[in-house]
C-alpha cells in the first residue's frame, strides 16, 4: 500500500551514516538523554523520544489511537525511554538501519508495515542535522537526499551551501572549494576514508591554465554517485593532515545504507541559452542486501556542451603610443601619452570559449555486515573529458593595441578619472584573431577497504587501507593567429567591464585576412596515493573511550609540460599568406561581431606542421618544458580520549607526524633532486556541552598545510632583466595553523534549527619569496653551472621561497533552518510545508604579499580567494506529491592573486560579487516515478575579473541559463 494511502506519520529524522574518519563515538543510543514530557499523546511522546536520540520513525497510526496521555521525566537511554512509553500498551518497537518501528507484540495480529524512505528537502534536513548534531567535531553534513534535493551539477555546487564554504566555477559550472577563505590546497579531500586529489584545469589564461596544485577538483564528479558530504571544520588527531582549513569527507553509497532491493534510475535532458545541441545525462544505482551481505552499483554518464562569452583585455598598461600619429589629438592628452601617464587597455578582446564535456562516473560497493564486524569494499571510478574551442578577436598591433607602427592614426582619445583610456578611434589599426584547439581528460579512480571489527566487549579495530590513481592529460593544445587591417573604435564608456568594440571592415572576408603564427604544447599530470590506517580503539566504559593508532601516506606527483611558439611567425611577417580556404569558417557565436575564424587542425594541416608538440620540438625552438617528480611519505601515530557523561563531552589528543619529501625536476636534461625531512605534532582539545535542545562546542587545535607542489618544483633561473638567481628552497617546512573554534547549536521542533560558529586562525610559516644576498660558496653544483658565464659582482641577490610570513583569520558563520506548515494550501491529500534555510558567514584575514622577481616585500592584503560575505538561501514549498525550491548564492569579491610577472600592470587581480539563482520543481507521480524541472543560473551571471586594486576590467563573460528536464524511476 502506498504511504500516503497509510497516512503514516514519520518524524524523518536522520539515520546514522557515521564516517569512519569522524571522530569515534560512543554508542548515542546508550548514553542517557535528559527527557521531560508531560502529559502528552503517546504518539507526541514517541516522537519527542525519536528527536531527542535523533532516530526516524515509523509507526502505523492505527496502533497509536489509544487514547491515555504519558509522561516522562528523567535522564533515559532509548530503550529504557521506549520500553517505559510501552509497558502499557499492546505494541513493542525494534530499531534498525532505518529508525524505530513501532509494530505491536507478537500476540496482537499487526497490520503489515512497509519500508518507509526519508525523501524530499525535508528528509535530508533531517539527515543533515541528526548528522551535525551526532558529531564530536563542529562539522557540517550534507546527505544524499539533499545532493538529490537540489539543481546541483557536482559536488562542488552541493558544497556550496555550507555556511563558510565558497567555490569557483568553470563556464557557471562549480570547480574547487574554499572553505573560510583559503586556498582550495588547504581544503582536504577524502574520499571514503582516504585522501584524494585529482585536478582538471580552466580554459583561460586569466583563471591560470595547467593549475597543478593539492585541490580536488570537484566537477569531474556528479552528485548522485555519493551518500554524504561532511566538512569537518575543527580538526582532530584522527584526520589525516593537510586539511588547515578543513576536511571534506566525501562517502559514497553503500548497500546497508538502505537494505533490501532497490533501483534508481534516471534520465535527463536539457539546453543552455548559448550552446549549440541538447545536453543529457543517465544514471542508475542498484542494490541489494541478503543477510549479512549487501552490493551495490551506480553508474552517471552525460554530455553537455557549455559556451562562454565575453570581452577581456590584457590588463592596462602605461605604454607610449610609440609609431602612432596622434597629431589630431588634445595637445594635453597627446602630451600625457607620451609621458607614459594613462592606462591604455591591451587586447580589447570579444572571446567566445566552447566545450563538449563527457563525463562518466561509476561505483560499487560490496558490504558485509554483522554483529561483531563491518567491512566495505568501495571503487570509484571518473573521466571527465573534453574538447574544447576558443575564438577571439581584438586590436594586435603594438603592445597588444590597435597600434601599426608609421600607419595608425588616431583620431580621438577619451580619458577618465583614473587616467584611463575609455574611449579611442583608430584608422588603419592592426587586427587579430586566435583561435584555439585543445583535447584534455581527467581519469580518476580509487579502491579502498573500511574495516571495523569488535575485538571483545571493550576493544574495537578500524581499518582503512586505499590507492588512488588521477591524471589529467592534454596531449594537443593547438592556436592559429590571422591578422588584418581595419579602422577600430574602442568604447568603454557605456559599460565599463564589456567594451563595445567596432570594426569598420567586414570581418567575415577570406581577402581580409592573412596568416600570422601557430602555437601549440602539451600537458600531462598525475597523482598516485597509497594509504593505509589502522585504529584500536578501547571503551572500558559507556562514558570513555580511547583511540589510538597509526597510518601512513605514500603520494607521488608528476608533471611534464612542453610549449612551443611563434611556429612561421617570421616567415610570415614578410610575406603574405593568405587563409586557407578549408580552414576558415564564418564565426557568429559573439553576440557583438561575427568574423572569420580558423580551424585549427586543419590550419596546420595546411601548411604541414604537426599538431603534436613532441614532435615539434626537433625542428622548433621550445618556449618552456617542465619535467618533475615530487614524493611524499607521511608516518603518523595518534591517540585520542573522550569522556562523556549525560551532558559533557571531552576530547583530548595528539598526533605526531615524520614527513619526507623527494623532488625531482628535470632542467637542461639534467635530473636534479633534494630531499626534505620535517616531524610535527598536532595537538588538539575539545569540549561539548548538551542542555535540553541545545549544543555548545568549543574546540582548540593545531593543523598544518602543505607547500605548494609548484613552489617545490620551481627551476634554478638566471634572468638578466632583474639580476637574480632563482632558486627552490630544500628546506621549506608545512604551514601551520593554531585554531580555536566556538560552536552554538538550537535544534527546535521537526527540522528547525538554528546554529552559530565563530572561529579564529593564525596561521604561520607562510611561504614567500624573499631575496636574500649571494654566497658563491654555498650555491649547489647545478646553481653554480647556471650562472658559470656571469661576473659573480653583477648578480644582485638570489630569491628564494621561505617561511617567513604569517596571517590572522577570523570570522563568523550562522545557519537557520525555519519551516512552517501550510494547512490545505492545495487541494491534495497530503500537507505542505513551506521552509526556509539561510546559511552565511563573515571572514577577515590578510597576510603581506611579496614580490616574486625581486623577493622584496608588498602591501598587506586580504588573502587570496577570501571573500568577506558569503550567503546561501533556499526557501521551498514541500508536499507528498509536489515541492518547489529556490535557491540564491552570493559570494562577496575577492582576490585571485599577485602575480610577480604582471606588477607592472597590475598590483593584483580579483573577482568582483556574484549571484548566482537556481530553481527546482519536483512532482512525485507515485511511489515510483519523479519527474522534476531544474533551471540554473537564472539571471545569467556576469563573471566579472578585475585587473588592480582599482577593478579595471579584466575578463567579463557571461555562461547563459540552463534548464534541465529529468524522469526518475524508483523500484
Amino acid at each position: 500500500m502506498a504511504l500516503k494511502h497509510l497516512g503514516w506519520r514519520a518524524g524523518l529524522f536522520a539515520l546514522s551514516l557515521a564516517n569512519s574518519e569522524a571522530i569515534a563515538n560512543v554508542n548515542h543510543d546508550n548514553v542517557p538523554q535528559y527527557l521531560h514530557i508531560q502529559e502528552v499523546t503517546l504518539d507526541k511522546a514517541l516522537q519527542h523520544v525519536a528527536e531527542r536520540f535523533a532516530y526516524a520513525y515509523v509507526a502505523n497510526p492505527k496502533l497509536l489511537s489509544h487514547s491515555d496521555t504519558v509522561s516522562l521525566n528523567g535522564n533515559y537511554g532509548l530503550h529504557e525511554a521506549l520500553a517505559y512509553l510501552l509497558k502499557a500498551t499492546p505494541l513493542t518497537y525494534i530499531i534498525n538501519d532505518q529508525g524505530i518501528v513501532i509494530k505491536a507484540k507478537p500476540a496482537v495480529e499487526a497490520t503489515a508495515i512497509e519500508e518507509v524512505r526519508v525523501k524530499g528537502i525535508r528528509g535530508s534536513l533531517n539527515l543533515s542535522r541528526k548528522g551535525k548534531r551526532e558529531s564530536k567535531a563542529i562539522s557540517d553534513v550534507i546527505a544524499a537526499q539533499d545532493i538529490a534535493a537540489y539543481p546541483d551539477r557536482n559536488l562542488a555546487e552541493s558544497l556550496q551551501r555550507i555556511s563558510g564554504m565558497s567555490i569557483t566555477r568553470e563556464a557557471g559550472e562549480g570547480r574547487q572549494i574554499i572553505l573560510r577563505g583559503l586556498n582550495p590546497d588547504f581544503t582536504l579531500v577524502t574520499l571514503n576514508g582516504m585522501p584524494v586529489l585529482a585536478n582538471n584545469d580552466s580554459p583561460m589564461d586569466s583563471r591560470t591554465q595547467r593549475d597543478r596544485d593539492r585541490s580536488f577538483d570537484l566537477n569531474l564528479f556528479t552528485s548522485d554517485l555519493f551518500n554524504q558530504i561532511q566538512v569537518l571544520k575543527s580538526y582532530s588527531p584522527t584526520l589525516p593532515s593537510g586539511g588547515m582549513a578543513g576536511v571534506a569527507a566525501l562517502s559514497t553509497a553503500r548497500p546497508f545504507a538502505t537494505p533490501g532491493v532497490h533501483a534508481t534510475f534516471t534520465q535527463q535532458v536539457g539546453a543552455n541559452q548559448y550552446a549549440n545541441g541538447v545536453s543529457s545525462r543517465s544514471s542508475a544505482v542498484v542494490s541489494a542486501t541478503k543477510g549479512n551481505w549487501g552490493g551495490l552499483f551506480s553508474i552517471s554518464y552525460g554530455a553537455r556542451n557549455s559556451q562562454e562569452q565575453g570581452a577581456n583585455t590584457f590588463r592596462w598598461r602605461q605604454i607610449p603610443p610609440d609609431g602612432a600619429d596622434i597629431s589630431l589629438l588634445d595637445d594635453d592628452i597627446a602630451a600625457a601619452w607620451e609621458a607614459q601617464t594613462l592606462w591604455i587597455p591591451r587586447g580589447n578582446r570579444y572571446s567566445v570559449w566552447r566545450s563538449d564535456m563527457r563525463r562518466l562516473g561509476a561505483g560499487a560497493a560490496l558490504e558485509y555486515k554483522d554483529t561483531q564486524s563491518h567491512i566495505t569494499l568501495d571503487w570509484i571510478y571518473g573521466k571527465l573529458a573534453s574538447t574544447r574551442q576558443e575564438n577571439h578577436l581584438y586590436p594586435r598591433g603594438f603592445n597588444s593595441t590597435p597600434i601599426i607602427e608609421d600607419k595608425t592614426l588616431v583620431t580621438a582619445l577619451e580619458v577618465n578619472e583614473q587616467n584611463e583610456v575609455v574611449f579611442g578611434k583608430f584608422e588603419n589599426a592592426r587586427v587579430g584573431t586566435e583561435n584555439r584547439y585543445q583535447q584534455v581528460a581527467t581519469r580518476f579512480e580509487q579502491w579502498v577497504v573500511n574495516s571495523e571489527n569488535a575485538l571483545s566487549n571493550t576493544w574495537r579495530g578500524l581499518g582503512v587501507f586505499g590507492v588512488q590513481q588521477a591524471s589529467y592529460d592534454m596531449p594537443t593544445s593547438i592556436r592559429a593567429y590571422m591578422r588584418g587591417e581595419s579602422d577600430v573604435t574602442l568604447d568603454y564608456t557605456q559599460d565599463y567591464y564589456f567594451a563595445d568594440i567596432r570594426y569598420a571592415d567586414d570581418l567575415t572576408q577570406g581577402g581580409f585576412w592573412q596568416m600570422n603564427e601557430l602555437d601549440a604544447e602539451q600537458y600531462g599530470s598525475s597523482s598516485h596515493f597509497v594509504y593505509g590506517k589502522y585504529t584500536l580503539e578501547y571503551q572500558p566504559s559507556s562514558h570513555s573511550v580511547w583511540q589510538m593508532g597509526m597510518d601512513r601516506v605514500h603520494f607521488e606527483s608528476k608533471t611534464n609540460y612542453l610549449d612551443i611558439q611563434d611556429m612561421l611567425k617570421e616567415e610570415w611577417k614578410t610575406t603574405a599568406v593568405e587563409v586557407p580556404l578549408n580552414a576558415s569558417y564564418g564565426f557568429s557565436a559573439h553576440p557583438k561581431v561575427s568574423w572569420l575564424a580558423l580551424r585549427p587542425r586543419a590550419a596546420f594541416e595546411a601548411f604541414d606542421v604537426s599538431t603534436s608538440a613532441q614532435a615539434l620540438a626537433s625542428s622548433f625552438e621550445i618556449d618552456r618544458q617542465e619535467d618533475n617528480t615530487v614524493k611524499e611519505i607521511r608516518t603518523s601515530a595518534f591517540v585520542q580520549h573522550q569522556w562523556q557523561s549525560n551532558r559533557w563531552t571531552f576530547l583530548a589528543g595528539i598526533r605526531s607526524e615524520l614527513d619526507e619529501t623527494h623532488v625531482q625536476v628535470v632542467q637542461d636534461d639534467i635530473k636534479r633532486s633534494y630531499t626534505m625531512n620535517n616531524f610535527i605534532w598536532l595537538p588538539h582539545v575539545a569540549a561539548n556541552l548538551r542542555l535540553h535542545e541545545s549544543v555548545y562546542r568549543l574546540s582548540v587545535s593545531q593543523s598544518v598545510g602543505y607547500p605548494q607542489l609548484d613552489t617545490l618544483t620551481s627551476q634554478v633561473v638566471y634572468n638578466p632583466l632583474t639580476q637574480m638567481l632563482y632558486s627552490p628552497n630544500e628546506n621549506l617546512s608545512p604551514f601551520t595553523a593554531y585554531n580555536i573554534d566556538l560552536s552554538v547549536e538550537r535544534y527546535l521542533a521537526g527540522v528547525n534549527r538554528v546554529s552559530t560558529n565563530v572561529f579564529a586562525k593564525l596561521i604561520d610559516d607562510i611561504v614567500v619569496s624573499q631575496r636574500a644576498a649571494l654566497n658563491i660558496d654555498s650555491l649547489s653544483a647545478y646553481e653554480q653551472f647556471i650562472i658559470a658565464d656571469i661576473d659573480p659582482d653583477t648578480i644582485r641577490g638570489k630569491v628564494t621561497p621561505q617561511n617567513a610570513e604569517e596571517a590572522f583569520i577570523y570570522g563568523i558563520e550562522g545557519t537557520l533552518q525555519w519551516e512552517m506548515p501550510v494547512a490545505e494550501m492545495l487541494p491534495l491529500a497530503s500537507p505542505y510545508h513551506l521552509g526556509l534555510v539561510i546559511n552565511a558567514s563573515y571572514t577577515q584575514g590578510d597576510v603581506r604579499y611579496y614580490n616574486e622577481n625581486t623577493g622584496e616585500a608588498l602591501e598587506r592584503k586580504a588573502l587570496p580567494y577570501l571573500s568577506p560575505w558569503l550567503a546561501n538561501v533556499t526557501g521551498y514549498l514541500e508536499g507528498y506529491a509536489l515541492s518547489l525550491r529556490v535557491s540564491a548564492t552570493y559570494r562577496d569579491s575577492y582576490i585571485a592573486r599577485v602575480d610577480s610577472n604582471t606588477l607592472t600592470d597590475e598590483d593584483e587581480t580579483g573577482f568582483e560579487p556574484s549571484l548566482y539563482l537556481d530553481a527546482v520543481f519536483a512532482y512525485q507521480m507515485d511511489d515510483h516515478w519523479e519527474w522534476r524541472i531544474e533551471a540554473t543560473n537564472l539571471t545569467n551571471e556576469r563573471e566579472i575579473q578585475y585587473s588592480n586594486s582599482n577593478h579595471r576590467p579584466y575578463n567579463t563573460t557571461v555562461s547563459g541559463r540552463n534548464y534541465t528536464l529529468s524522469l526518475s524511476y524508483r523500484l
